[in-house]
């Protein structure tokens, strides 16, 4: 038998994670995607479902989206002024720290509240 010297015991059980703990994994995913994005638009490349865009002076600006939804990431800014790419993916890199920090969590559980409310509607018309 191919496992003859192993020693095997019962896998452990793996609890879910908490709401909060799934919507930051799921923020920190998307903004991984993003970082993969600009990768590639630096390629060449014109991906879709990207979070920045091109001010007509060539600098992008990036909006933090979970959902579709831009995060406020002070009092009324809900977009970073980048000079470049390079500072696009910069300030991935800090929003990514800042959703481990949990600095989203109060945005990210009202969001998810919002689009659960509509899907109640959507279901009890």
């Amino acid at each position: 038998m191919a496992l003859e010297g192993l020693k095997l015991v019962q896998a452990p059980k793996r609890s879910s994670p908490d709401p909060v703990t799934q919507r930051r994994l799921r923020l920190v995913m998307q903004v991984e995607k993003q970082v993969t994005l600009v990768e590639s638009h630096k390629q060449g490349r014109k991906p879709r479902g990207r979070w920045w865009s091109m001010e007509p002076d060539g600098k992008p600006i990036l909006a933090i989206k979970y959902g579709k939804v831009p995060l406020e990431l002070a009092k009324g800014k809900h977009a970073i002024a980048c000079d470049d790419m390079d500072d696009v993916i910069d300030a991935l890199h800090k929003a990514k720290a800042a959703t481990i920090d949990g600095a989203f969590d109060a945005q990210l559980t009202t969001i998810s509240a919002e689009v659960r409310s509509r899907f109640k509607k959507g279901a009890a018309s």
